[in-house]
């Protein structure tokens, strides 16, 4: 019988799939919900085929009680936490199974029968429909709620400044203040403030519908300029100082908003982590047929573990949790499709610097 074959035979085929999962997936990440939950598959196998051959009727095979949740359903979940795709989830069902017929085939005597083959098989189906199905359920449920983040994300920021906006507004209407004082100051940041977040919200919504980029020739000076006059309230705030020292003859060729978006991001994501008193600095350097942006702080340097952690959504590091964590990876997209890439290094005991490396214009740079 196949089931009895598989409980005498438990340990060795299990390290057997185990091997086979290794060699195909030994760069991915592993839990003790992983570790446990094929052994917990295989045990519910043995039950599943058990009561099968009991059964004059139909094949069971249900794996799984169905007052909690079963094994592939928890390995479906768990698997989408450690950032496996569906491919790599349906594989570890097919190492068990290729496991358990490799061990078979070498038996003395047949132990599988065209009837307990196809029954395993049977099981092992449900199994991957309902761990991919329960992967695909929790992946639905994580995009659903990162939209009702970052909407109430841009709902209070909006609403911060048109608050900022309405009463200096109000000042200047009674006459208490002029238009050219403080006051009218604030108004105009105020209104800079919404139009830097609706314009990077809309260089959101372009890096997820579509992948083209309106190229045209930009000097840098220029982009990061603009970057400058929106964070300078965000600067002064803190309070923080923000010192620029980029070229005014470098000339790249990129998508402008979407550039401006990525610089924008990584210089307000800076001035947010940089300790009070302290200084930002914007600084480029041409090395070739390419230049690099640096965007330095004083945020007190990078906490242990992956740098490449940062650049995930909803990843945030120190005390300030303002945000929901999502600029890193936005800027990222951004310089990509523009031809660049993103990186960043830690200063420790001082700060970190981003790195945005661009390719400089053609004609340019011959």
């Amino acid at each position: 019988m196949l089931h009895e074959f598989l409980s005498t035979e438990r340990e060795h085929i299990l390290a057997l799939c185990g091997e086979k999962i290794l060699e195909a997936d030994a760069q991915l990440s592993s839990s003790e919900e992983m570790e446990r939950g094929l052994p917990i598959l295989y045990d519910e196998l043995i039950e599943v085929l058990r009561a099968d051959e009991q059964s004059s009727g139909e094949a069971i095979v249900e794996i799984a009680n169905p007052d909690r949740p079963g094994s592939a359903m928890r390995r479906g979940r768990e698997s989408l936490r450690l950032g496996y795709t569906i491919s790599q989830v349906v594989h570890g069902y097919g190492a068990l199974c290729q496991a358990i017929t490799e061990h078979a085939s070498k038996a003395e005597n047949e132990p599988i029968n065209s009837r307990e083959f196809n029954r395993l098989n049977s099981c092992l189906d449900v199994a991957i429909a309902q761990a991919v199905t329960e992967f695909s359920r929790v992946q639905d449920e994580a995009a659903v709620k990162e939209e009702v983040l970052r909407l109430g994300f841009l709902a209070h920021e909006l609403r911060n400044s048109v608050a900022h906006a309405a009463a200096a507004h109000r000042m200047i209407q009674r006459g208490f203040v002029g238009v050219g004082g403080s006051t009218g100051k604030l108004l105009e940041n105020a209104l800079t403030r919404m139009i830097s977040i609706i314009d990077r919200s809309l260089s959101e919504v372009r890096l997820r519908g579509e992948t083209t980029v309106d190229r045209r020739p930009c000097r840098l000076v220029d982009l990061v300029g603009e970057v400058e006059a929106t964070s300078t309230f965000d600067a002064i705030n803190r309070p923080v100082t923000l010192r620029i020292d980029v070229a005014s003859d470098v000339i790249i060729e990129v998508d402008r908003h979407l550039v401006i978006s990525a610089i924008s991001n990584l210089v307000q994501n800076a001035i947010k982590f940089t300790r009070a008193q302290g200084t930002v600095w914007v600084r480029s350097q041409v090395k070739g047929d390419r230049v690099s942006l640096e965007i330095e702080d004083e945020c007190g340097g990078l906490p242990e573990g992956n740098i490449e952690e940062l650049f995930r959504p909803f990843t945030q590091i120190g005390a300030n949790k303002q945000g929901i964590g999502f600029g890193l990876s936005i800027s990222r997209r951004a310089i990509e499709l523009n031809e660049g890439k993103v990186s960043a290094r830690g200063v420790p005991g001082k700060g970190c610097i981003f790195t945005i490396d661009l390719p400089l214009l053609k004609s340019a740079s011959e």
